[in-house]
């Protein structure tokens, strides 16, 4: 079998692994969980390259820092808390008859990600990427007050992102890679345990990326990754009342910028950093258009754009081991204007400490664990009933990782 052909097959085998709902654990319902090796620095030098290959995902020309056959698998287990202190109607007093109580409205999911490269030439390699970038689930108790303004809400996306990348010289690699996203959403609202309102629907969309890496002295290592926005029309089932359309859901996810470097400080210690913006004030409003029935008002959101800001260092130990720690700041996209009980998203802080360790020539094995402190998210919905509430939020993540030299191990180069 030739190169292009092993590429295939490791792609195939890469889109099985994707198979869980993910719960957002970047700003808005973005997910950064794509790599085990970078959770441990807090994602600080992600798209300026690593041990394994998952800085793909951020940076596609980083898929010429890797000889021969790779590939990359990663999977990470998280763990959120999010709760309403006190759920009460905007105009004061108790919730009665609905109930105060939200529950833990995060769910406990696992986010998978893998990565294949192939070197074609000493110029040309081509790389697969297979993620789910974007995804939430929440859920408030459906006899509360809040699940009236959002019950449960599911949103889930594979991204399919093959990618050929150039190594212009012993400084510049450039690279540009299609982007091919399944997007599907589920939302609905509840009262007293009854489900009044659900809108159900899916689509396939498609994108780009591109990326450029620069070393302009050695122990320097420069990304620039970009992963541009898609655009969706969701088509689905409206359920209001009772009553069942047809209806779609027009939807553009966001593109993002990362500009990362990686600088070695001494023989054994590098320190790494990175500043990503990614583009969430595209989040105006939630409109849903029915074939038929009648036309419900549109959500507004309103959403600003979103920043990370990360540094992190890692520190080779032995020649098998290196360790790892990274802490980021992350602004939310989302006002407190219009934060809403879906997503009671706010600014939090990222503290994360890692390992790689190499056992023989061609496996690495990445570890990593990270608590986000995330603030308040307090909540005024105005209106009949209207909302009040305060929720108490965290997140803690557990990611392990493998990096295979493919062609090592079953090609013999």
């Amino acid at each position: 079998m030739n190169r292009l052909g092993n590429l295939l097959v490791a792609g195939v085998s890469a889109l099985a692994v994707i198979s869980f709902a993910s719960t957002a654990m970047a700003g808005g319902f973005g997910i950064h969980e794509h790599s085990t090796e970078f959770q441990g620095s807090s994602f600080a030098g992600v798209a300026a390259g690593g041990h394994g290959l998952s800085s793909m995902f951020w940076n596609p020309a980083t898929v010429t820092r890797h000889e021969g056959i790779k590939s990359d698998y990663n999977a990470a287990l998280i763990l959120p808390y999010s709760k309403a202190r006190n759920q009460r109607r905007a105009g004061g007093g108790a919730p009665a008859p609905f109930s105060g109580n939200s529950g833990n409205i995060g769910k406990t999911a696992v986010v998978p990600a893998s990565y294949t490269s192939v070197q074609l030439t000493n110029m040309i390699w081509a790389g697969l990427a297979v993620n789910s970038p974007f995804g939430m689930k929440t859920k408030n108790d459906p006899n509360s007050l809040g699940a009236l303004y959002g019950y449960k809400s599911e949103i889930f996306t594979v991204n399919i992102n093959p990618m050929i990348g150039v190594k212009l010289n012993d400084m510049f690699s450039i690279a540009a890679g299609l982007q091919v996203n399944y997007m599907d959403g589920d939302l609905s609202n509840a009262a007293l345990g009854a489900v009044i309102a659900r809108i159900k629907g899916d689509d396939w969309g498609v994108g780009f990326t591109a990326g450029i890496h620069f070393t302009p002295v050695e122990g320097t290592e420069i990304g620039l990754g970009y992963r541009s926005r898609i655009k969706h029309k969701l088509k689905g089932d409206f359920y209001l009342l009772g009553s069942t359309n047809r209806a779609s859901v027009r939807h553009t996810l966001p593109d993002i910028a990362t500009l990362s470097i990686r600088q070695r400080v001494t023989e054994d210690f590098t320190l790494m950093g990175t500043v990503e913006w990614t583009n969430w004030s595209l989040f105006k409003e939630f409109d849903i258009e029915p074939s038929g029935g009648p036309n419900p008002p549109p959500e507004t959101y309103n959403w600003k754009d979103g920043w990370l800001f990360a540094i992190g260092g890692e520190y080779t130990m032995t020649e098998a081991l290196t360790v790892r720690a990274g802490y980021a700041y992350e602004k939310s996209p989302v006002p407190d204007s219009t934060r809403g009980v879906r997503v009671p998203d706010n600014d939090r802080h990222w503290l994360s400490l890692g390992l790689t360790y190499v056992p023989n020539d061609w496996l690495k094995v990445h570890a990593a664990y990270t608590h986000i402190f995330v603030k308040d998210g307090d909540v005024n919905i105005p209106g009949a009933p209207g909302l009040l509430a305060s929720y108490d939020q965290h997140v803690d993540i557990v990611s392990v990782g493998a990096t295979i030299d493919t062609g090592k191990l079953f090609f013999g180069y």
